[in-house]
């Protein structure tokens, strides 16, 4: 067999092992739907309720920041839009109850792509580990079962660092198509852009700059076409949206930056993150020493990496589901720190190295994995009971409010009216900071008047409200008594708990 024969046996047998880690990460993910209220039965979240709501409108006509706030560049409603285009002819539930399948997928292409990419510089233990840490990854696979940002960024990352990375000359196709994803990526989340700082810096050098210019136009291009022509039909909107809000908006979530770290580094993934920690330090080794072919990878993986935990210290919010786009990284890291140990072990004998392999595995996926099970085991049934109530007894064009539009989602039912509110939350905000003022916090800027009164002027316009948790979050004391003179509590009945819904008197 020739030399050139044997390498392309070698790649194709390295692609069924990782088949099947990302057949089973699926599973770990699609676990979460497998009882009897279906995909709609577990829980969502606010974000994935706004992001295909915004991609189902988006289909209808209806364009983000001229006719409703989105706080972020349109790629995602794009990308999603064939899951979102199932709302044209099937229930909006339904539609998204599909649509989670459709993360879960999306979920397992990136373990697959985090596996080939180690697995073809550091060989097949690094793959392993890096696809199994991948699979087991608490936060990506919470937010792989639902239309959130973070699995189509992940996915458009890890595609752009498997044509960076591959040995040899680049060709124009493979550096123009490494551009494309890599500008898809920023068109989802702006944050994308690290990778292409990471890209610059893991590859110095006079002809390795020449090389990278034209991925970066084609970069600069991708984004420009996806963005553009909705950017431009209501250009100061969208600064404000996507520029000044995320720029301005007051502090959210977890604000102390140490417990911002613990939650990076948190144990329920002790072992990968162990290993990805020695892969990030061998990597600083690789900056200066090492194989040379193995240089590039190194560095890439360890910017982006150290690139993305900085951002997350640094930014005015930070929740946990953000660490799922660390992931990215974070695996592929673990993968090399596997392989370096490993080595290590090699000279004790074939029968020591084949353990701590096994044990390197264990380590990579077990802790993670086990949470992730726990987490597939969640259920929402007052959501459930509520979409039910709205089906029987609110009229199909009866304008429905909800403060969490995951709720009226789960009943089949999409934003209304002329000026839609898809994302109520970050319209608050917006009316909060319009006049100027800078809050300490979130709660105080949902407090402000402007905030206040624009929310009033929109619940006095539609007939059906439902409220729960965040609905009387975002209420002040003092638009509560206002709320429930004008509304009537028609579901649950009672004094029973759960998201409730409510009509106008």
């Amino acid at each position: 067999m020739s030399p050139a024969s044997s390498r392309i046996t070698t790649r194709g047998s390295a692609l069924w092992p990782l088949l099947i880690v990302a057949l089973g990460a699926w599973v770990l993910r699609a676990l979460a739907f497998f009882h009897r209220s279906g995909p709609m039965g577990y829980p969502m979240d606010y974000d994935e309720g706004v992001y295909f709501s915004a991609a189902s409108l988006l289909l209808r006509g209806d364009l983000p920041y001229r006719d409703f706030i989105f706080v972020h560049p349109p790629g995602a409603l794009l990308l999603w839009a064939p899951g979102a285009a199932l709302t044209l002819g099937l229930d909006a539930a339904t539609a998204y109850g599909i649509s989670r399948y459709l993360a879960a997928t999306v979920g397992a292409l990136c373990v697959f792509l985090a596996g080939r990419v180690a697995w073809r510089t550091w060989g097949p233990l690094a793959g392993f580990v890096a696809a199994l840490a991948y699979a087991s990854y608490p936060e990506a696979a919470l937010v792989e079962r639902g239309t959130f940002l973070e699995p189509l960024l992940n996915v458009l990352c890890l595609g752009f660092a498997n044509l960076w990375l591959l040995p040899g000359h680049p060709s124009r196709a493979r550096r123009i198509g490494a551009g494309v994803l890599l500008g898809l990526a920023i068109s989802v989340k702006i944050p994308g852009g690290l990778w292409l700082v990471a890209a610059l810096l893991a590859r110095p050098g006079k002809e390795s700059w020449r090389h990278a210019l034209l991925p970066v136009l084609a970069a600069v291009g991708t984004f420009t076409v996806v963005v553009g022509p909705l950017a431009a039909l209501a250009p100061s909107e969208f600064l404000r949206d996507v520029i000044t809000f995320q720029a301005l908006r007051p502090p959210d979530g977890e604000l102390d930056r140490w417990l911002r770290l613990r939650e990076i580094f948190h144990e329920r993934r002790l072992g990968e993150v162990l290993l990805a920690l020695v892969g990030l330090g061998t990597a600083c080794v690789h900056a200066f020493r090492g194989a040379p072919e193995h240089r590039p990878a190194a560095r890439f993986f360890a910017c982006a990496f150290v690139l993305s935990v900085a951002l997350f210290l640094a930014s005015r919010t930070y929740w946990n589901q953000y660490n799922a786009h660390l992931a990215a990284s974070e695996a592929v890291l673990a993968g090399l720190g596997a392989s370096v140990l490993h080595a290590f072990s090699v000279r004790w004998g074939r029968v020591t190295s084949r353990a701590v392999a096994a044990l390197l595995l264990a380590a990579a996926c077990l802790p993670g994995a086990r949470h992730v099970i726990e987490s597939s085991r969640l259920q929402a049934p007052d959501v459930v009971a509520l979409a039910k109530s709205i089906r029987s007894d609110v009229p199909p064009k009866a304008c429905l409010f909800s403060f969490e539009p995951g709720w009226a989602l789960a009943a089949g039912r999409l934003p209304m009216g002329a000026t839609p509110i898809v994302d109520g939350y970050a319209t608050m905000l917006q009316d909060a900071m319009s006049a100027g003022d800078r809050f300490e916090n979130t709660t105080e800027a949902l407090s402000a008047p402007e905030a206040q009164q624009a929310l009033r002027v929109m619940l006095d316009s539609c007939r059906f409200v439902v409220l729960g948790w965040r609905g009387e979050w975002q209420l002040t004391p003092e638009s509560r008594p206002w709320f429930k003179q004008r509304f009537i509590r028609r579901f649950p009945t009672g004094d029973a708990g759960g998201v409730d819904l409510w009509e106008h008197r």
